[in-house]
């Protein structure tokens, strides 16, 4: 065997050993990024369901004043095709169905606070805008009053009204408050079947693809 066919030799085996390193290599990256991933889901998952529950608990007592965002991150569609042969078609169909009614249960305690702030603004608003009505009210007596008016007297005046104002319309805020009753309902409708992904055959997948089934 001559010299050039030994070196074809060598050449070919070096290429054959390099390939397969490098494959072995991409083999245990995506592993380990498979791996990384689930845990990823599972950490979003399980949070997302203890949030669930503290929303379930609020609608039972008739609000949505919770302060809990159900899937503050989502990597499931950044991840999923990594598991196209771990999930038959009703365990994807249920993943996708948590993620998506979980970003909807986040839309609807959006809604509700924006709500409640803007009543709390208006509220605001409104308490300022008759305050200074009666300031303005004690200035004009103040002025145009065909005898000496005593300073004293309007402050003691303006606070009697005001006082008595911000008692009368504070203590009705919680008879008369409007109150959005549609984030209310459809946090409702998003939590009717909405799945439960630990204790499911996801949850045990996830848990062995992440190595946490031991």
């Amino acid at each position: 065997m001559n010299e050039a066919v030994i070196a074809t030799y060598v050449q070919t085996a070096v290429t054959l050993l390099v390939g397969t390193i490098a494959y072995v290599i991409y083999k245990i990256q995506k592993s380990d990024n498979k791996r990384d991933a689930a845990n990823s889901l599972l950490l979003e998952i399980q949070s997302g369901e203890n949030a669930v529950s503290k929303v379930r608990d609020a609608l039972n007592r008739d609000h949505l004043d919770v302060d809990v965002s159900v899937m503050p991150s989502e990597s499931w569609s950044k991840n999923k095709h990594l598991f196209v042969r771990d999930f038959d078609k009703d365990e994807w169909e249920s993943i996708s169905d948590f993620y998506n009614k979980s970003s909807l249960l986040d839309q609807a305690i959006s809604y509700n606070k924006t709500a409640f702030a803007s009543d709390v603004e208006q509220i605001r608003t409104n308490k300022q805008r008759v305050l200074a009505t009666y300031a303005e009210e004690a200035v004009k007596e103040a002025t145009y009053s065909t005898e000496t008016v005593n300073g004293e007297q309007l402050q003691e005046t303006y606070d009697l009204k005001a006082k008595t104002f911000d008692k009368l319309y504070m203590n009705k805020q919680g008879e008369f408050s409007y109150t959005p009753q549609k984030p209310k309902n459809d946090a409702k409708l998003y939590l009717t079947d909405m799945p439960k992904l630990t204790t499911s055959s996801v949850g045990i997948k996830l848990k062995k693809i992440a190595k946490l089934d031991k």
